[in-house]
């Protein structure tokens, strides 16, 4: 054989081997690294899906990981019209009618003309009970089927103004978007990393059904992601037993508790409530447990903790009460007993909440000094985890003698949120020391992994000791003996505050609207629970406002 013939052999063999290593390169390219995303396209072109919103939209838990959702599931009718007429139309009416009695109109309109159509389809208004769902389910007619949705907020759901509200519809095929509350503060971290996922069935190269095909729920990376989960320091339990007392008393109101030696809310209640049904909001959203309310007599507890910390008064120290306190320009506020209290120490004056001795002792402390106590005492901050609210009080008091007589008594200048006035009541329990109240305790992933961890602030003291346990003694005096009488309950003891404030607004007949507060804590001996009541319009506090108060306690079964 010729050099010139082995030449050429060997050249044609380089040849073929080259074009062989340039097949298996790209045979291995659309396996290795082309392969899913083919396939993917394969399998889409014989594809027939439905749009659907953000199906696994994370969920809102409690602080033992318990939604406080209660997401209901639902079932629905979608209707594929081109796999309903592949498969012959005919019996599939009376078939239906026989599966589901209770929507023969819905079933009469599937094979219209608007049924005929190309593209699948749900039926809004027809949900179907799951015992129709697993009949219809049984029954494998091609291009019906039950798709079972997830209505995010059921009739049980709790804290509903905190955890907010959404729009859009999974129904509809829209992305749910938080409006309010955690649902809008946390909804990057609570929408799926796959806002759109849909219902699908897969067709041969005809576009009819295979065999034994099932409805399948797919993402665009095919398994549908979850969203992350929002855990809050709520507490299912009491949140529930508050929310059940305030409906029970309190037309309008809210409610805080706060668990004392941590900081954290185990309950945050505004009523009336409201729910979401059908895309509609249905009753109020005015969130109270966040709104500032003047806190009325409540207040003195900051008074009497500034004067006792700056040395302006005794605990013991004697005033005399005619029942108005007089300015010197001629000006007056009058004690709510009108004839006065007599001669009182300044222990018993916050007891029975004389107004007379509080507007004297403010007036020896000044507005700067009410001012910088009201925020040492956080009633000024905002709550850890929900920057929503970032400010929980606002106390701008005049230099004038009358501002800073009503300020003392929780009127002009002074506007407080319950949350606040809850961890004020705190602070005295925790012997002075201010923990910031918190709200948001970490994100999860859907399998428990903490992603986030939203830490609580440091702990610091903001009163002396000493201060404290006068306070804490104060209290509980106005508890026993003074306008607290109805906060007090037997066995455990109770400790805290009434207040009365004038709210600005008129009743339909033109009168003044007072609402009532009351805020303490309660077991004396080791406190755990600090808790703010608000009733809008209550009259005095230490009727409806101190009951409600009591109710929740005895409700909640402390026992320490």
């Amino acid at each position: 054989m010729s050099a010139r013939i082995k030449s050429r052999i060997v050249f044609l063999g380089c040849c073929f081997f080259l074009a062989f290593l340039l097949l298996a390169g790209k045979v291995a390219y659309l396996q290795i690294y082309q392969g899913e995303k083919l396939a993917s396209m394969a399998v889409e072109r014989r594809t027939v899906s439905l749009d659907l919103g953000n199906y696994y939209r994370g969920d809102i838990l409690d602080w033992q990981g318990r939604s406080l959702l209660d997401s209901q599931v639902s079932y629905h009718l979608a209707v594929f019209p081109s796999l309903l007429l592949e498969s012959g139309s005919s019996g599939t009416t009376e078939q239906l009618s026989a599966l589901l009695p209770g929507h023969c109109q819905q079933v009469g309109m599937l094979l219209n003309d608007e049924a005929n159509g190309s593209e699948p389809f749900l039926f809004d208004d027809a949900t179907l009970t799951e015992e129709e769902a697993v009949s219809l389910s049984k029954e494998k007619i091609p291009g019906i089927y039950a798709v079972p949705l997830i209505s995010r907020y059921g009739n049980q759901a709790l804290a509903r103004h905190i955890v907010g509200s959404t729009r859009g519809s999974v129904v509809q095929g829209d992305v749910e978007i938080g409006l309010k509350g955690i649902e809008s503060l946390y909804n990057e971290e609570l929408t799926p990393a796959e806002p759109n996922v849909n219902v699908s069935v897969v067709v041969d190269g005809r576009g009819e059904l295979l065999k034994g095909g099932n409805l399948h729920l797919r993402g665009e990376r095919g398994i549908p992601a979850r969203g992350k989960n929002v855990v809050l320091t709520l507490d299912k339990d009491v949140q529930q037993t508050v929310e059940k007392v305030m409906d029970k008393h309190a037309d309008k109101g809210a409610a805080v508790v706060i668990d004392i030696p941590s900081g954290e809310i185990k309950a945050l209640v505004s009523c009336p409530s409201y729910s979401y049904a059908q895309g509609f909001l249905w009753g109020e959203e005015f969130d109270r447990s966040l709104n500032l309310y003047h806190p009325g007599s409540v207040f003195k507890i900051v008074v009497a903790a500034a004067a006792l910390a700056e040395g302006v008064v005794e605990v013991d120290e004697k005033f005399e009460c005619d029942g108005r306190y007089v300015f010197q320009s001629g000006e007056e506020i009058s004690c709510w007993k009108e004839e006065g209290h007599g001669e009182l120490t300044f222990k018993e004056a916050f007891a029975y909440s004389c107004n007379e001795v509080f507007v004297e002792v403010a007036q020896r402390l000044g507005s700067e000094k009410l001012e910088e106590y009201a925020h040492l005492l956080g009633l000024e901050e905002g709550i850890t985890g929900y920057t929503l609210q970032d400010q929980g009080g606002v106390v701008q008091i005049g230099n004038l003698q009358g501002q800073i007589g009503n300020a003392a008594l929780g009127q002009d200048g002074v506007t407080i949120c319950p949350v606040n006035l809850a961890a004020l009541a705190a602070v005295v329990a925790q012997d002075g020391v201010y923990q910031k109240p918190s709200l948001v305790k970490e994100i999860r992933q859907p399998n428990g992994k903490v992603v986030k961890a939203i830490e609580a602030t440091t702990p610091h003291r903001v009163l002396p000791s000493p201060v404290a346990e006068e306070m804490q003694s104060m209290m509980e005096l106005a508890v026993d003996e003074g306008t607290g009488k109805k906060a007090q309950i037997p066995g455990l003891g109770s400790a805290g505050k009434t207040g009365s404030a004038e709210s600005g607004r008129a009743d339909d007949e033109g009168e003044p609207v007072i609402d009532a507060l009351f805020v303490g804590y309660a077991p004396l001996e080791k406190p755990q629970m600090a808790i703010a009541v608000l009733v809008e319009g209550g009259g005095a506090g230490g009727n409806s406002a101190a009951v409600i108060f009591k109710e929740i306690i005895e409700d909640l079964q402390i026992n320490y």
